[in-house]
């Protein structure tokens, strides 16, 4: 048996145009922080991935530069003379 006050009002979840309306700016402020945060977790990110990149290039550079002072000239490297096996 359906009353007539239930026919009138109708769902309790059903969101009215004017519901809607006044919800609004507070969905737009949400979705804004929303996607503010995210922004700010991929510059982060980005940071992250780049001071290991940088790290990775200066640790290859300052090894190559530690081989490269650490070999003897070419002047020291030459045979001595005289009979092999002396």
């Amino acid at each position: 048996m359906v009353h007539a006050h239930d026919a009138r009002h109708g769902s309790p979840l059903l969101l009215r145009p004017f519901a809607i309306a006044l919800l609004l700016p507070l969905i737009v402020v949400l979705t804004v922080a929303i996607l503010l945060g995210l922004l700010g977790i991929f510059v982060a990110w980005l940071t992250v991935v780049a001071v290991l990149i940088t790290a990775v290039v200066a640790s290859d550079l300052a090894r190559r530069t530690m081989r490269h002072w650490a070999r003897p000239p070419a002047a020291l490297k030459r045979q001595a003379a005289g009979f092999p096996g002396r």
